[in-house]
C-alpha cells in the first residue's frame, strides 16, 4: 500500500451560507420549506467551488443544500441535472431524498436529506469496500424499466466510445504522446494491448442497468449503521450492472486491500468475461491520462488534476496486474 496523494476530505474551498447573495439564501429556505436556524461550514469535499452545506432549520430538521451561479459554471450545470435524476429516483437505490430545487435569478439551488456519515477510502477498509459493494448490488437490482425511464445515456457510447480517450491510448501506443509525469509507463507492446483493451470498450459497456459513474470516495458516505449511501446523481447512464463496483476497485487495490479475492466473491462479476473488465479500465485510463493534463475549467479546483492523475495510475497499475504488464 502506497500514500494517496489526496484527501478527498479536503479538496475545495467554498463559500458559506452567510456569503451567499441574499435572494439565493430565501430561495433555499423556500425549497426547504422552513427558515435556516444553523448553517455549518461548509464542506470541504468535491471539485467545485460551488455552495454546499449542512443546514438545521428552524422546524427541527436538517438538510443539504447547494447553490452554484455564474462562477461555478460545470455546478450550475449539474445541479439541475442531478434535481430531475433524484426526483425520478425518489430515495431508492441508496440515493438521498430531494427535499426541494429552484432557479433564482441565475442560480441553481437543490436541498437534500442529510446523511451522517464517514467518507470510506482514508484509507479504503475491507469494511467500507463491502458497504460500497451492498450498494452497488442495491443499485445493480433496480429494474431496467425503471432504468430506461430515468436515463437515455449510455455508458457504451459516453464512455466506451469517448474519442478523447480512445485517441489517448492510440497516441500513448504508437509514441505520438508521452506519456505524462509520474505515471510510470508501459512497454511498446503492453501499449499496444492497452489501446486495444479500450478499444473493445464500446461493446463491453452495453448494458441496461443503472449506473452511477462517478464514484469516488468524496461521492460516498457510510452511515453510522454501515450502510454506503451514494451522493452527486448527475452522471447516470445505462450499462453493465458491474461498472460501479469495478470503477472503485483501483483505489481499494491501491490501499492495499485483496481486490482478486474481492472479484472472485462478487455476485457482480460472477460470469462476467475478464476481457470486458480490462476494457472499461482501459478506457477509463485514457480518459483519466487525457484528462489530467488538461487545463482546470473555470469554477473547478486543481486539485481535479491531481485527482485525475491518481486515479490513471491506479487503474494503469490494476491493468498491470490483472494482465501481468508488471
Amino acid at each position: 500500500m502506497t500514500q494517496s496523494p489526496l484527501d478527498y476530505r479536503h479538496t475545495t474551498t467554498r463559500p458559506d451560507f452567510a456569503q451567499l447573495p441574499s435572494a439565493v439564501r430565501a430561495g433555499i429556505e423556500a425549497a426547504a420549506g422552513a427558515a435556516v436556524e444553523v448553517a455549518f461550514p461548509s464542506v470541504t469535499t468535491g471539485f467545485t467551488g460551488a455552495y454546499a452545506g449542512l443546514l438545521a432549520l428552524r422546524d427541527g430538521r436538517r438538510v443539504f443544500a447547494k447553490a452554484a451561479g455564474p462562477a461555478a459554471p460545470f455546478a450550475l450545470e449539474a445541479i439541475p441535472r442531478e434535481a430531475e435524476i433524484l426526483h425520478r429516483l425518489g430515495g431508492r437505490v441508496t440515493a438521498p431524498t430531494a427535499v426541494g430545487a429552484a432557479a433564482v435569478d441565475d442560480w441553481q439551488l437543490l436541498v437534500l436529506e442529510a446523511i451522517d456519515g464517514h467518507l470510506p477510502g482514508m484509507p479504503w477498509t475491507d469494511t467500507d469496500a463491502d458497504a460500497a459493494h451492498a450498494a452497488c448490488l442495491e443499485l445493480a437490482a433496480l429494474d431496467p424499466t425503471a432504468v430506461a425511464e430515468l436515463t437515455e445515456t449510455s455508458l457504451a457510447v459516453e464512455v466506451g466510445a469517448d474519442p478523447a480517450a480512445l485517441g489517448c491510448l492510440d497516441e500513448l501506443a504508437n509514441g505520438a504522446r508521452a506519456w505524462p509525469h509520474g505515471i510510470p509507463p508501459l512497454s511498446p507492446q503492453a501499449a499496444r494491448e492497452l489501446a486495444g483493451l479500450g478499444g473493445l470498450a464500446a461493446h463491453a459497456l452495453v448494458g441496461d442497468r443503472l449506473v452511477h459513474s462517478d464514484l469516488r470516495p468524496d461521492n460516498i458516505l457510510v452511515t453510522p449503521g454501515g450502510r454506503a449511501r451514494f451522493v452527486d446523481w448527475n452522471w447516470v447512464a445505462r450499462g453493465p450492472a458491474w461498472c460501479d463496483y469495478v470503477g472503485l476497485l483501483p483505489l481499494m487495490s491501491h490501499d492495499g486491500l485483496d481486490v482478486d479475492a474481492m472479484v472472485r466473491r462478487s455476485p457482480l462479476l460472477d460470469g462476467v468475461d475478464a476481457e470486458a473488465v480490462d476494457a472499461f479500465l482501459a478506457v477509463l485510463t485514457g480518459y483519466f491520462i487525457a484528462a489530467c493534463e488538461q487545463p482546470v475549467v473555470p469554477g473547478s479546483q486543481s486539485l481535479v488534476r491531481a485527482h485525475q492523475r491518481h486515479l490513471a495510475k491506479a487503474f494503469l497499475a490494476l491493468l498491470s496486474h490483472r494482465r501481468g504488464w508488471s
